[in-house]
């Protein structure tokens, strides 16, 4: 009796087990398939805000563009101002994600005893792909105000008002 009770508890756990790693390795894959298309949404979502932003900001100093070229700066230091502007906040944006991820996943992160869960935050890969893409994209989606703004006529802005 003794036999089969332990028997019947060992099938138990050994179907629990196996149930807990499918649901485990099924929810990871829903997690990554989310992931997926989160990911992209959100990058593109957050360039469009950046774009965005960067076309308020030159429309808003178009008086300041005005006296600087009337001033005699040329169009390449406008677009300098502009793109390092970009850059800037890329880096500046890139340490506030980067520190948000690390305090979320601080409070978060469900990792098995004994591994540390922010060694992926880490990883050097990760904090230099963060340093080299967030200016970059931040300066590529700048691009087109900054051109816009490099491009303006002293005289025509400085006529409006």
């Amino acid at each position: 009796t003794r036999a089969q009770a332990r028997d019947r508890a060992k099938t138990t756990a050994d179907s629990t087990l196996a149930a807990e790693k499918f649901y485990r390795a099924r929810l990871r894959g829903e997690q990554e398939s989310f992931a997926g298309w989160v990911v992209p949404l959100v990058i593109v979502g957050g360039a469009a805000l950046v774009g965005f932003l960067a076309f308020v900001n030159v429309r808003n100093r178009r008086q300041e563009i005005g006296v600087l070229r009337a001033l005699g700066f040329r169009s390449g230091q406008i677009l300098y101002v502009f793109l390092g502007k970009a850059v800037i906040l890329g880096f500046a944006g890139a340490a506030a994600g980067w520190t948000a991820g690390f305090v979320i996943a601080a409070f978060t992160a469900a990792t098995p005893p004994g591994t540390n869960p922010f060694s992926s935050l880490l990883s050097p890969m990760l904090i230099g792909m963060l340093i080299l893409s967030s200016p970059a994209l931040a300066s590529l989606v700048s691009w087109v105000p900054a051109l816009s703004a490099a491009r303006q006529d002293p005289a025509d802005i400085l006529g409006e008002e």
